[in-house]
């Protein structure tokens, strides 16, 4: 699931001074210029990037709603146009209202940030008994467990079937590559861990939970906590690009609607639409009142949960190809937190298959901006997410569309040398050194289960098959590719492909190494964290 992180320690500093600078300007604009600013430049992004299918944008101006709005079509060579009701995955942007639940039952005395997980969930475990006993409530949101990159992931993606239960059990077999408390690494599975805290204490479902506690009182109709619960007739198809020569390149495709993303809900399960996203944002931006004054939690809670917790990068700040890089950024309690050209901004990122999402809030000015895409399209977001806030800010002294232009053009063509070296054999495509059937049996790793490789056909259509048991779409050829390593083509073409590689022992295969192919690969296809051991 799509990410990044951020901090900042000099960012209160640096808000002050860019709110004498900037604040008076914004603030003394009529209400709707913002979102009238905002709106002129969605069309143009939309003109710029004509294969992009659909977006859903929402700006909250002074506390206001002054653009829910729907763009381009629902599924490309449809004609359903989006509107403010049509419904997006969020993902990854799900993490701030399960923060949210846990404030509201901090507040209430149910729950401790600094208390152990174990207090809640007496059988969790983290492989290192040490940070077992040490990890609390705070910790499993601000991604500094020691855990790698994504750990974890393909116990969540893509489409598993894996219980919430399983989930949490998996992790006291997770290696932690890194120190715990020691640095940043974003993780979605302890996510998942704070819905269970959730559930502990209240004794309902994170579902349930959600929808009492955010949904309803901010009269968010159209949301839900799951994508199995969309209405057919409001949702937005997702879309990627599938190559060639790799996934990320290539025209733009229809894909599947995944709706499984059940157990992972704490991590990024929710779907909503414009009309309803600004009802959260205007809840944040009020420090936990909502627009029609219900109070859902503190502004004590509100300034915990905005305040920044593990240091995600530094950088010398703007420069003239990017006038909006950080000085510092961090990750907070379901928030990254960095300055944007002088002031205070609290964001994230979201991903999923075929979705894309960012929302954007600068509390000085009570303003935001949440952008909602049914593509996985770089260039399109980056304008939005700069450009966006730029505008909260009354700006539009930057070309950000040429800008992403620019800067996806290279990627590109980074991506097309990094995908050919990849999939070159560095040893000349030698055969492997075993007939087929010595690779084939049950090969099981300890947090994620089994993936069984067997034989097929006869003769010439002799071949291996793979199938990763717990996770239905990743199944099909293993074909030779180097020696040991092997290369799979998955059924499903919308997947990403993986490298074994095999360990060889007195003639036997004992195990196997799996790493993504392509380069372009979401880090939550950690092919990688598996250490398949055959059994038998």
């Amino acid at each position: 699931m799509l990410t990044t992180t951020r901090r900042a320690a000099l960012i209160s500093g640096l808000a002050t001074t860019g709110l004498a600078a900037f604040g008076n300007r914004a603030f003394a604009q009529e209400t709707g210029a913002v979102g009238a600013a905002v709106d002129k430049f969605a069309q143009d992004v939309m003109a710029a990037f004509p294969d992009q299918p659909g977006l859903g944008i929402t700006v909250v101006e002074n506390g206001q709603i002054t653009l829910a709005k729907g763009y381009g079509v629902k599924a490309l060579g449809g004609q359903d146009r989006c509107d403010e009701s049509t419904v997006f995955g969020i993902a990854s942007n799900t993490k701030a209202m399960t923060a949210a639940l846990l404030a509201m039952l901090v507040e209430e005395g149910r729950v401790e940030w600094d208390a152990p997980v174990t207090q809640y969930l007496p059988d969790f475990a983290m492989k290192d008994p040490i940070v077992t006993k040490l990890l609390t409530v705070r910790d499993l949101l601000v991604h500094r467990s020691g855990l790698s990159l994504g750990a974890g992931d393909l116990m969540i993606w893509p489409a598993p079937t894996h219980t919430r239960a399983e989930i949490v059990a998996g992790l006291k077999h997770l290696p932690i590559g890194g120190q715990f408390r020691g640095g940043y690494a974003y993780d979605n599975v302890l996510y998942v861990v704070a819905g269970a805290v959730i559930e502990a204490v209240t004794g309902q479902t994170w579902e349930q939970v959600i929808k009492a506690r955010i949904f309803d009182p901010l009269g968010m109709s159209n949301t839900v906590s799951s994508p199995r619960l969309v209405d057919q007739s409001r949702r937005a198809l997702p879309h990627a690009r599938l190559g060639p020569p790799v996934r990320g390149l290539g025209p733009q495709k229809v894909l599947p609607f995944d709706a499984s993303f059940d157990a992972a809900g704490p991590a990024g399960g929710v779907n909503s639409c414009p009309a309803d996203i600004g009802k959260w944002m205007q809840v944040q931006l009020g420090r936990g009142v909502s627009a029609d004054g219900k109070r859902l939690w503190s502004e004590a809670q509100a300034r915990e949960m905005w305040k920044p917790q593990t240091i995600t990068s530094s950088s010398d700040g703007p420069s003239n190809e990017n006038p909006a890089r950080p000085s510092m950024q961090a990750y907070a309690l379901g928030w990254y937190v960095q300055d944007h050209r002088g002031e205070r901004l609290l964001w994230h990122t979201g991903g999923l298959a075929g979705f894309i999402s960012y929302t954007g809030l600068l509390p000085g000015r009570k303003s935001g901006i949440m952008i909602m895409t049914n593509a996985e399209e770089n260039p399109v977001l980056r304008s939005l997410r700069f450009g966006g806030p730029d505008r909260l800010q009354g700006r539009s002294d930057f070309d950000w569309i040429a800008s992403s232009k620019r800067v996806q053009a290279e990627a590109d063509a980074q991506t097309i040398k990094d995908a050919a070296a990849a999939t070159t054999p560095k040893g000349g495509g030698a055969p492997p050194s075993l007939p087929l059937e010595a690779y084939a049996g049950v090969y099981r790793d300890p947090w994620y289960g089994t993936v069984t490789i067997s034989v097929t056909g006869k003769g010439k259509k002799k071949g291996l098959y793979v199938s990763f048991d717990k996770t239905p779409l990743l199944r099909g050829k293993l074909g030779p590719f180097d020696g040991e390593t092997f290369i799979t083509t998955f059924e499903d073409r919308t997947q990403e492909d993986a490298f074994f590689t095999f360990d060889i022992k007195d003639g036997k295969a004992v195990s196997a190494l799996v790493k993504a192919v392509s380069p372009l690969a979401d880090f939550s296809y950690d092919y990688h964290d598996l250490r398949l051991t055959k059994e038998g």
